[in-house]
């Protein structure tokens, strides 16, 4: 008999030999001859099995990438809805669609240029609908907006005026660099609470926000920071927000430890994931360490990325 199958399934038999064809979708055809109907019929069983798990493989990939597609949407959406995302954070056009990742803001296309030429250890720019974001920063960018950003580094404008949305380049560029590089308008850091103490340094106020999930507290002294003071590598450890504020990755404290010898030993395999993602020397983790308790206490009690982000 005769049996010709394509990629929908179907199939016709003539009882008159044992050939079959196979017809592609494209139409091309291959014509196959057995020994017996029972051969034949084993043949064509095969080929149609792995024609239907071809389709079914297929429907899934698709799904899989519609999800995929919806869920990026969701995030999008949620970055869009934070308090102060439906403007610019430096000239108040509306809808920006660009992000400076550092400081956790959404920016107009104009600012964006303007963002890019201050460098990335102060501002790294990506475009909201054209880059790839993680899921770890889409959940940063939406808890913070633009109105928690301004309301650290535009706290006191002292009669400075803000560039509108129709502003000339040389007004936005003389706005942006003094507001994030001389930082000429930021809050003023409070001093420290009772519970930090007054010797404690910037580095352990870090440490403390965190643990208190604090997030415009940590905003603020990250704006008054130094770049010695993100290396501390314990603060690192515990928020990898820092990665984009110019940390060193390598840096290494009295003992020799790094960020992520310190986020191995509290058991904190979130930053681990996130340093090494971005570079940071994979080395196992100390044997003995005096701060692993306490940092392990602290990395336990709340997923890091989601409160401060890479």
């Amino acid at each position: 008999a005769e049996r010709r199958a394509n990629q929908k399934g179907d199939a016709t038999i003539e009882e008159d030999n044992f050939d079959f064809l196979i017809v592609s979708s494209t139409g091309q055809t291959w014509h196959f001859e057995a020994q017996s109907v029972e051969e034949r019929d084993s043949w064509v069983q095969a080929i149609e099995s792995q024609i239907l798990a071809s389709l079914q493989l297929c429907e899934s990939s698709k799904n899989k990438d519609r999800k995929n597609s919806q869920s990026e949407a969701v995030a999008l959406q949620a970055i869009r809805n934070a308090k102060g995302n439906n403007f610019c954070v430096d000239c108040d056009a509306p809808n920006p669609t660009w992000v400076s990742l550092n400081l956790g803001a959404l920016i107009c296309i104009e600012c964006s240029g303007i963002h890019r030429n201050l460098g990335t250890h102060l501002s790294r720019v990506r475009s909201l609908d054209l880059d790839d974001l993680p899921r770890e920063l889409t959940l940063v960018l939406s808890a913070i907006g633009n109105h928690m950003v301004n309301s650290i580094w535009e706290a006191r404008t002292m009669g400075h005026r803000k560039p509108s949305p129709d502003a000339t380049r040389e007004e936005r560029e003389s706005w942006i660099r003094a507001k994030y590089e001389q930082k000429l308008f930021v809050a003023p850091l409070p001093p420290p609470t009772p519970s930090e103490g007054p010797d404690l340094t910037l580095s352990g106020r870090l440490l403390l926000a965190v643990m208190e999930h604090n997030l415009p507290k940590l905003l603020l002294l990250l704006a008054h920071c130094t770049k010695e003071d993100i290396n501390a590598p314990l603060s690192l450890a515990l928020s990898s927000r820092a990665l984009l504020y110019g940390c060193d990755l390598r840096y290494r404290d009295a003992q020799g430890q790094t960020a992520l010898a310190l986020a191995r030993s509290a058991g904190s395999q979130e930053c681990v994931d996130i340093l090494l993602q971005y570079g940071c020397p994979n080395e196992p983790a100390p044997s003995v360490a005096s701060t692993v308790g306490f940092a392990a206490s602290v990395t336990s009690s709340f997923p890091v990325s989601v409160m401060l982000g890479m």
